[in-house]
């Protein structure tokens, strides 16, 4: 069972470090999306199970272990009770031999008075006398008979007490063994347990994507996504991050360098929510170089991957890196942490894998790719989201 419970330790090990979070794109079907929230419940049940498991045959471990120290216990009180009854029959032994050696004394004639001496000359005819002394050598032979019997009560006694401490040294043993196997499986449990959560995140951020793929009108397993239901709609590849909202400031050259994001605010302020723009998977949690709370996010849209940063946030919501995001999940609420003059969102999208693509796997290259991409007409989030086309005309809906 434990090494069971170490193999699946191991494996889930294994899969949460190596399997990559796959965000939804068009082209999959809902049933897809169904057996992946299947396959995570199944994870997070093993999990659960192999932890139970661990708590079972730690409680079966500590029952033996209880069961091994009553009887230590009861040998105890045996052993004891066999060395007492060594020291009697050593007592009746040493008892026994006196009274024989009167005897012997007596029928060797080597000592003049003696109660058994007495006993014989007390006979009045030659038949007693004869009868008298047959008496003496059955009770010197009972003697004889009875010393020995003692003797090996003493020595089956002396044996069982080395048995005892052989099985009282085994039992000890036994013990210090299932001792260990409760150490090793509680801190296979505390591994267990740190899993947890994760699995159980995976589920509820795979949840929330069938439920928003559902609401979606994603009902069939055959459903494609993107086809068939949760189809985009207009030239928009994503939806606005807040409910409701305008536009303060567009994309564009300002004090001779690239202002790379749109900068959006809400009559809500710091309440207003902001919501992940489309499906696709937290890269990055972090705070930028003045401070302002920042969350990078993965999407991908027509074979295309993008990063869109989220930035000036007062707080996150509750979320962790590499979860799974829907239109409905809130990264964060509206801020003006770092450097930033007034309460917004700064949004950045661009088409690359920040830190993974080659022309974005570093800030500097990053900024020399949106530069490039301006260049050659590209808005950013102005190309890829419905915005207004002026500032501060405000929206109802994402």
């Amino acid at each position: 069972m434990q090494k069971f419970c170490q193999y699946l330790f191991l494996a889930l090990s294994v899969f949460i470090i190596f399997t990559p979070v796959v965000a939804y794109a068009d082209g999959q079907t809902f049933g897809e999306m169904l057996d992946d929230l299947a396959q995570a419940e199944a994870e997070l049940e093993a999990n659960n199970n192999a932890i139970q498991n661990n708590e079972n045959q730690i409680d079966e471990n500590n029952a033996t272990i209880q069961s091994l120290r009553n009887e230590i216990s009861a040998m105890g009180k045996e052993a004891e009770e066999l060395q007492q009854e060594i020291v009697d029959a050593n007592a009746e032994i040493e008892a026994k031999k006196e009274q024989t050696k009167s005897l012997i004394e007596y029928l060797q004639l080597s000592q003049g008075e003696n109660v058994y001496l007495e006993y014989a000359f007390g006979a009045e005819t030659v038949t007693d006398l004869i009868y008298r002394l047959s008496v003496v050598e059955q009770i010197a032979e009972y003697n004889d008979n009875m010393v020995a019997e003692l003797e090996t009560m003493i020595q089956e006694n002396e044996d069982r007490k080395v048995e005892l401490a052989n099985r009282q040294e085994e039992y000890e043993q036994k013990m210090v063994e299932l001792n260990n196997e409760i150490s090793s499986l509680n801190s296979s449990i505390q591994k267990l347990d740190s899993l947890g959560p994760g699995l159980e995140e995976q589920v509820e951020a795979k949840k929330s994507l069938v439920e928003y793929y559902r609401s979606q009108g994603c009902s069939n397993r055959s459903d494609v996504i993107g086809v068939d239901c949760a189809a985009s709609t207009g030239n928009a590849m994503f939806s606005r991050p807040m409910r409701t909202g305008y536009v303060t400031s567009f994309i564009g050259y300002r004090w001779g360098s690239l202002h790379r994001g749109i900068d959006l605010g809400s009559s809500t302020g710091r309440n207003t929510p902001l919501y992940s723009i489309g499906y696709g998977v937290i890269t990055d949690i972090y705070k930028d170089a003045y401070g302002a709370l920042c969350v990078a996010v993965q999407y991908k849209y027509g074979g295309e991957y993008y990063t869109a940063i989220y930035a000036h946030m007062s707080r996150y919501g509750n979320i962790y890196e590499g979860q799974e995001v829907t239109p409905n999940t809130i990264l964060g609420y509206m801020g003006d942490t770092g450097y930033a003059f007034g309460v917004h969102l700064h949004l950045e999208v661009w088409p690359c894998r920040l830190y993974v693509d080659s022309e974005c796997s570093n800030w500097s290259r990053y900024v020399s790719f949106v530069e490039r991409q301006y260049g050659n007409g590209f808005r950013g989030a102005e190309s890829v989201i419905a915005f207004p086309s002026t500032t501060y005309t405000t929206w109802y809906t994402k």
